[in-house]
């Protein structure tokens, strides 16, 4: 029985000896990611751009996947340098939101500002699975007086 084993421990040291002299494999470089698509690559923003400056009423349009939409919209709000609710619309599916791919979305805002006040657009996933945290897409806008 020592025979046997003797093989099999040889053959293992003699690959363990070619790995260690073998070169050293080039470290390979992780894909970059972006705050959108690390946060939610399901959803995109078509309009307006981030960074943009926009007046009431401002029309949100894009894709989400159907799990974002929970009876055909998810919430969507414009919030404040301040933290504090500009204003509130649903993003509602304009198709079949019950689909894997994606589905045109749209949410209008109608809001009143005296001066140009920096503001971020905020998308959250409605009802995400087993109670996690939801899934969301920010950018950044200003809103600009009429």
């Amino acid at each position: 029985m020592i025979m046997l084993r003797a093989p099999h421990v040889l053959i293992a040291a003699m690959g363990l000896a070619l790995l260690a002299c073998s070169p050293p494999q080039a470290p390979t470089e992780a894909p970059a990611t972006t705050a959108e698509t690390s946060a939610a690559p399901n959803v995109v923003i078509e309009t307006p751009a981030s960074g943009a400056r926009v007046t009431s009423p401002l029309v949100v349009e894009g894709t989400a996947t159907g799990d974002w939409y929970f009876e055909a919209q998810f919430p969507a709000k414009l919030v404040g340098a301040d933290g504090a609710v500009i204003a509130e619309a649903p993003a509602m599916a304009q198709s079949d939101w019950m689909t894997e791919a994606p589905v045109q979305y749209r949410a209008t805002f109608t809001f009143a500002v005296t001066e140009e006040t920096p503001a971020t657009l905020v998308l959250e996933e409605d009802m995400p699975a087993d109670n996690a945290a939801p899934r969301e897409v920010t950018i950044p806008v200003v809103l600009v007086p009429r």
